[in-house]
C-alpha cells in the first residue's frame, strides 16, 4: 500500500512540477516562450505556387539600388506581388476566363516610393489586347498604395517591373510610341 501512495504522490508532484513550468513559459514575463519567438524569421513564409498555373505576376527591381537596401527589400517584393495578384485574379477580364482564354504579356514599370506610393505608371510592353493592359494597370492602381518600405532603406524610390502572364502568355506587342 506504501509503494502505491508513494507513486500516486510522486505522479501528483511531477504533474505539479509541470503544470508549474508550464505557467512560468505563458506569464506576463514571456520566459522562454518570448525567447523562442524571438529566435523565429521574421521573414513570411513564400506561398506555394500551383504548378502549371496559368495566370503568373512576378515583380522585380528594375533600377540600381544599393546591395544592402536590395537585401533588405527581399521581404517586402513578395507581399507587393501577392497583394496584386490578389486584385489581378479578382478583376480578371472575361478575355482572359473560358471560354476565350486569350494568351498574353504585360509588362509594367513604376516608381514605388518609400511611403509605398505609386507613380509614372508605364506599360513597357503591351499584350496586344487592351483589355488585358487596363486590367493589369488596374491591379496595380486598385492595390496602391503598398506598405512603406522597411525601416532605414537608403533609396527614396524604387523602380520595379510588373509582369503580367495571362493563360501561359506569348501574343505580345511592344509598346505604343507616343
Amino acid at each position: 500500500m506504501k509503494r502505491i501512495h508513494s507513486g500516486v504522490l510522486l505522479l501528483a508532484l511531477m504533474l505539479l512540477g509541470f503544470q508549474a513550468g508550464m505557467a512560468e513559459g505563458s506569464s506576463a514575463g514571456g520566459g522562454n516562450q518570448a525567447q523562442k519567438s524571438k529566435a523565429l524569421p521574421t521573414q513570411p513564409p513564400a506561398a506555394a505556387k500551383p504548378a502549371g498555373d496559368p495566370e503568373t505576376l512576378a515583380v522585380e527591381v528594375a533600377n540600381q539600388i544599393p546591395p544592402v537596401d536590395h537585401d533588405n527589400l527581399k521581404a517586402y517584393w513578395p507581399v507587393v506581388e501577392d497583394r496584386t495578384k490578389a486584385q489581378w485574379m479578382h478583376g480578371l477580364p472575361a478575355l482572359a476566363k473560358p471560354p476565350q482564354l486569350t494568351a498574353g504579356e504585360v509588362r509594367i514599370t513604376c516608381w514605388v516610393h518609400t511611403d509605398g506610393r505609386v507613380t509614372n505608371l508605364a506599360v513597357e510592353q503591351s499584350s496586344g489586347k487592351a483589355a488585358l493592359d487596363r486590367a493589369a494597370l488596374a491591379a496595380i492602381t486598385a492595390t496602391s498604395p503598398y506598405d512603406a518600405f522597411p525601416y532605414g532603406i537608403a533609396v527614396e524610390q524604387v523602380k520595379v517591373r510588373f509582369t503580367f502572364v495571362y493563360n501561359g502568355g506569348a501574343t505580345s506587342v511592344p509598346p505604343l510610341v507616343h
